[in-house]
């Protein structure tokens, strides 16, 4: 067992050395083992798709009605409706795919990476790649890709509960286990599945995919299943209920027909073909296809939706609350200044570039500060060209004054809670570097010039005062300090990091959108306070010192003019979060590290980094940022609210159009006329208007003023605003179709008026599309949206074909001459021009207001 070895007999048996594997050596190792992936890629059960078009009561009732009509010798009847229920099937099955296509791209995009040495080199690679005799680098907040056996370990501690069911972390060690262990015993192993919440650590991968402990208990694990919506479970509750009730009514219609002495099987085959036409049984397929559509979007505008739900919520947010580095500012960061013997050194170069000096009045002074530059080089786990960014700009600070790195035996790594790093060098020194207020409460000593004194009273107050000047010049500071039995204060050091392009611009449009955006950063509250100056926050500042002073009472009654939370923890974000969510606020929270797993899960939209996240926080999220911007926070907003009106445009489109079918079936019935529409003819207005019309509503652009108009209310009604449409629309289609039909009656040819009246119902429904674009924007004013224009066309095109095409006898249909083609375009036209006529009145009487 590899945990009873030593480190070098686990490398003789891989095959492996300590600088990794050869990347041809990687290639024949992955074509033996395969991918390194305990989730296996799922594929597209395309005959359970198929068979689930045909398992639905209504389909089951349609199949009865064909079978009825073979056996009363209605073949052509039969055959029609068999070939709609297939056409319905069809794009039933293709709706579908299009959502399973869509829940497996998702799957694809949960990857992780992994720090690899390959060829001797450090690299960043997918971890399905990885192949048992890998050496790989693991840091705090690191998902384990695999099983390794442990060679070198930092402070190191894993989460195995998924595993083990062990509630506490388990700290690491690397030395040889020789008797058999329990896994939660294998104190030298990680296994694939656990989390590194502490500390950093050198591992050899031993075992991958199915081979290890999490995967020989993967088959509980094998799916993830994709949690229905809000959304979509309140419109499947909605659809359930229009259901009852379009039945209700079609059974209505049933006995009103048999009342009239119109045949059993004529009116039973009407009232199934109504209840199929009327009730929207593509809700939810079209719902996850605008979901599905709107997630491929927000992708390409760097924002990766990792669950649905939060597509919805992202409409609704109210408060951003945004980590200030990386996100608002670049994360690129340069030492710019250095205060150390009570004298300011200027470096001079830019970015990570080694050119530059450090200089004191125009001299190169490197000897002046070598005490404080051999700290920065030996207490950092970055190298020059990768790492966190803060310690390379040390190390490249390091570099200009020619000083390396010491050889050191133990860390205590950097967290936002403890807010300093500290290692050991192998004399026994120690080695710190942190925030100034914390490493100068930690030091009796000072060293000026050579020379050590005691750290006095006065002293710390010019120090703090040169770190206030410092921050308040929007440089982040760090302090340092060495020492055996006491540590001795070497000085500080100030770097700049400068806002990134477009940030500024992005909090304006959420401020324009009526969204509040809170900075949220462990750094000086007078660096917050500046960098927040230049970003466009601007409101009142308060540290975590402010906040432990305060009760969640008084936090909650600050929230409304706070916007700066400067030298906070992962406590005070959480206390945070709580206190805006007490106030109602819908609240999208950024976060990297561990300690910001349990904001990012509690907030209504945890939103992790790319870049700099950690695994622990990426698992826990909603959305990953995949550029680490904040801009794309807002065009994930932005998109969310696209979204979520789309989706009511074509539930308001599927309904408005049923309710009018239904209602002129019902009416003319009631009022003693003839059946207006025969069974396949309302099957066939089914098809041609409830398919690709409602699809090209999900992926309409934009209306103007979407990112001007207030956050919705996640509690409001998602039919809020539509009661008026529905009736106007219904009225409308009802008059329409009503005034057409006794017109066409009275002059006794009843093939005639079926076919004016379904001809003018199919293009009211089409030209309708258009109105439900906007509800306050006139159709002109509107972006072009060629998909509505390409499935109006067809549909327009597939019915002409049916009209003049020898199909039209089959559905008990005559062409149409221009007198009727007169008489129809302005009648199909009314919804589109009457519903344009109501914007313009709301425009004028907002322009009077």
């Amino acid at each position: 067992m590899f945990y009873q070895q030593e480190v070098k007999e686990v490398m003789q048996a891989l095959s492996s050395s300590e600088k990794g594997l050869s990347s041809s050596e990687a290639k024949k190792r992955q074509k033996k083992y395969g991918l390194n992936s305990i989730e296996q890629e799922k594929k597209i059960p395309y005959l359970s798709l198929l068979v689930q078009q045909f398992n639905d009561p209504l389909v089951w009732v349609l199949l009865f009605a064909i079978l009825l009509s073979f056996l009363i010798q209605h073949m052509v009847d039969a055959l029609i409706i068999a070939i709609i229920l297939i056409l319905n099937a069809g794009f039933g099955f293709f709706q579908e795919y299009k959502a399973e296509k869509a829940i497996l791209l998702l799957r694809k995009l949960r990857a992780y990476e992994s720090h690899v040495l390959r060829d001797g080199k450090h690299v960043v690679l997918n971890s399905d790649f990885l192949v048992p005799g890998d050496i790989i680098l693991l840091h705090e907040g690191d998902r384990m890709p695999a099983d390794c056996r442990l060679i070198e370990v930092h402070s190191f501690s894993v989460d195995e509960a998924s595993l083990t069911g062990e509630s506490t972390p388990v700290q690491k060690q690397a030395a040889a286990l020789g008797k058999e262990l329990s896994l939660a015993e294998r104190t030298n192993m990680v296994f694939a599945g656990t989390a590194a919440v502490h500390g950093s650590a050198v591992a050899l991968v031993v075992e991958t995919d199915q081979r290890t402990e999490l995967g020989k208990i993967a088959q509980a694990l094998e799916n993830i299943v994709e949690e229905p919506t809000p959304l979509q479970k309140k419109l499947k509750e909605i659809g359930k209920i229009l259901t009852l009730g379009v039945v209700f009514i079609s059974l209505l219609v049933f006995f009103l027909g048999l009342l009239r002495s119109i045949p059993l099987v004529e009116m039973f085959l009407v009232a199934v073909s109504l209840a199929v036409a009327a009730i929207p049984e593509g809700l939810p397929a079209v719902v996850t296809i605008t979901l599905a559509l709107g997630l491929r979007r927000m992708l390409k505008r760097k924002a990766l939706i990792r669950k649905l739900h939060a597509v919805e919520s992202l409409g609704s947010v109210t408060v951003i609350c945004s980590d200030k580095t990386g996100t608002l500012t670049r994360n690129e960061l340069s030492v710019t200044t250095l205060f150390s013997s009570f004298k300011e050194f200027a470096v001079t170069g830019v970015g990570y570039s080694l050119k530059g000096d450090i200089l004191f009045e125009g001299k190169n002074a490197n000897s002046a500060v070598h005490s404080l530059l051999q700290i920065a080089a030996t207490c950092n786990d970055a190298t020059v060209s990768f790492g966190d960014p803060t310690e390379r700009a040390l190390l490249v600070l390091a570099e200009k004054g020619k000083v390396k790195a010491l050889e050191r035996k133990i860390e205590v790594p950097f967290s936002s809670d403890l807010r300093y790093m500290r290692v050991q060098g192998e004399d026994g020194t120690l080695y710190v570097k942190g925030a100034a207020e914390v490493v100068l409460a930690q030091c009796s000593l000072i060293a000026i010039e050579g020379s050590v004194r005691k750290l006095r009273a006065e002293d710390r107050k010019i120090i703090l005062a040169k770190v206030n000047l410092y921050s308040s010049q929007a440089l982040r500071v760090l302090a340092f300090a060495s020492g055996k039995d006491a540590l001795i204060f070497s000085g500080i050091a100030g770097m700049i990091d400068l806002p990134r392009k477009g940030v500024k611009e992005a909090i304006h449009l959420c401020e324009g959108a009526g969204i509040r955006c809170l900075m949220i950063t462990g750094d000086h509250i007078l660096t917050a306070e500046a960098i927040a100056k230049q970003v466009g926050i601007q409101g009142k500042a308060v540290s975590g010192e402010d906040i432990d002073a305060m009760s969640d009472s008084d936090l909650r009654r600050i929230m409304h003019e706070v916007r700066i939370f400067a030298r906070v923890d992962s406590s005070h974000k959480a206390r945070i979060l709580r206190a805006l969510q007490a106030n109602k606020e819908i609240v999208a929270m950024t976060g990297d590290g561990v300690n910001d797993a349990l904001a990012l899960k509690q907030a209504d939209v945890g939103v992790a980094m790319n870049i700099k996240g950690t695994d622990v926080s990426k698992d826990v999220s909603d959305l990953i940022l995949l550029d680490d911007h904040f801009s794309t926070i807002a065009a994930a907003v932005e998109e969310g609210r696209i979204i979520y009106a789309n989706i009511q445009k074509f539930v308001k489109y599927l309904l408005a159009a049923n309710f009018g079918e239904v209602a002129l079936v019902f009416f003319s019935l009631l009022g003693g006329l003839p059946l207006p529409l025969l069974p396949v003819q309302l099957l066939w207005v089914n098809l041609v208007t409830d398919s690709f019309p409602a699809l090209a509503l999900g992926v309409d652009p934009p209306e103007p003023g979407v990112m001007r108009q207030k956050p919705r209310n996640p509690k409001e009604s998602f039919f809020k605003g539509m009661g008026f449409f529905f009736i106007a629309a219904t009225v409308l289609s009802l008059a329409l179709t009503l005034g057409l039909f006794l017109y066409y009656n009275s002059l006794g040819d009843i093939m005639k008026t079926r076919t004016v009246v379904l001809t003018a119902l199919v293009f009211f429904e089409l030209f309708l599309v258009y109105a439900l674009r906007s509800d306050t924007s006139p159709l002109w004013k509107l972006q072009s949206n060629w998909y509505i224009h390409a499935a109006v066309l067809f549909s327009i095109v597939l019915h002409l074909f049916l009209l003049y095409s020898p199909l039209q006898r089959y559905f008990s249909l005559v062409p149409l001459t221009l007198y009727d083609w007169l008489l129809i375009a302005p009648f199909s036209l009314s919804g589109l021009f009457f519903f344009e006529f109501v914007k313009y009145v709301k425009h004028l009487k907002e322009r009077r207001a």
